[in-house]
């Protein structure tokens, strides 16, 4: 079982890593707050648009589409986000707060996370499903947060228009809806095209997570510890627990549950952050939720395999 805390280490290594190397650049002075502001802006509405358009229209959709786990996966992921909703409007009163403690517990970081252990856990095996998922979830979950942030803008009332509109103009879900588009239309780009759009996708990660580590702060690591442990309690413990043992009672088993499982119990999304800088969250609550819950993943994501393993579920 050591092996699949190797397999979660391999996947967290790299992110703990482009953090290190933001607080670095941060600490020597190299680029100065604003510098990464524009960068968090530029990753926004640029390079998470084209890796969502990739990913999305790269699945494969018509040979692994299962419409019983797609449901679930999607339903599961729009219950988790009304009731942590709920119970967070319930204790947290500042705005900024309040939807980035939401949106750190329903919204999962299913592409990055996720699809690397489950290449890793069926290394000889099609893994469609667990793709398919992601063109379903990944745009729901930017729906979601456009939704929670919108409610929540500061200094407008909140209306269906404005909510309408905020959903239709994020980078993030007309990405993903082209993604789909192109998709079920089956056009074809060349490759020419798609090579040079998936490198641009693939600068995503890595420069939102340099300005993750860039905010990363231990007094206010320290300020915000109810907030972070009650986000990774969300995330990593009780979603999982509630919703891949709801999977279970289904009947889901193999691969089917893997990807349903890497939904509910991977660590917060790295696009959390940049999506709370931009849309009026708080930034450096979010980018600390990111980073202490993928270190924490570590040992959860071990414990949970290694439970499913033992019980021949997967």
């Amino acid at each position: 079982m050591l092996g699949y805390l190797w397999i979660s280490f391999q996947v967290v290594f790299p992110i703990l890593f482009f953090m290190a190397v933001g607080w670095l650049i941060q600490k020597t002075g190299l680029l100065k707050a604003q510098d990464f502001s524009q960068l968090n802006r530029l990753v926004f509405r640029v390079f998470l648009p084209i890796k969502l358009f990739s990913e999305v229209y790269l699945s494969d959709f018509e040979t692994a589409f299962q419409p019983d786990v797609v449901l679930y996966g999607m339903v599961g992921v729009l219950i988790c986000f009304l009731a942590t909703w709920f119970l967070v409007s319930r204790r947290v009163k500042r705005k900024a707060d309040l939807t980035v403690l939401t949106q750190a517990i329903f919204r999962s970081n299913y592409v990055l996370f996720g699809m690397s252990i489950a290449a890793s856990l069926y290394p000889d095996t099609n893994l469609g499903i667990v793709s398919v998922l992601a063109a379903f979830v990944v745009p729901l979950f930017n729906v979601l947060a456009v939704i929670l942030f919108e409610c929540y803008r500061e200094g407008g009332r909140v209306s269906p228009l404005k909510i309408v509109k905020g959903i239709l103009t994020n980078n993030l879900i007309l990405g993903s809806a082209l993604g789909l588009l192109l998709l079920g239309l089956k056009i074809q780009l060349p490759d020419l095209v798609m090579e040079p759009l998936m490198d641009l996708g693939e600068i995503a990660t890595p420069l939102a997570l340099i300005c993750v580590g860039a905010t990363l702060s231990f007094e206010a690591l320290d300020r915000y510890r109810r907030e972070i442990c009650v986000a990774a309690l969300g995330r990593l413990v009780i979603c999982p627990l509630i919703f891949v043992g709801g999977a279970l009672m289904m009947g889901f088993r193999g691969i089917a549950l893997a990807g349903l499982f890497l939904v509910f119990a991977s660590p917060t999304a790295t696009s959390s952050y940049p999506m709370a800088k931009e849309l009026g969250g708080n930034g450096e609550l979010a980018g600390l939720i990111v980073a202490v819950n993928n270190v924490c993943s570590l040992v959860t994501i071990f414990l949970w395999l290694a439970l499913l393993m033992s019980m021949n579920l997967l």
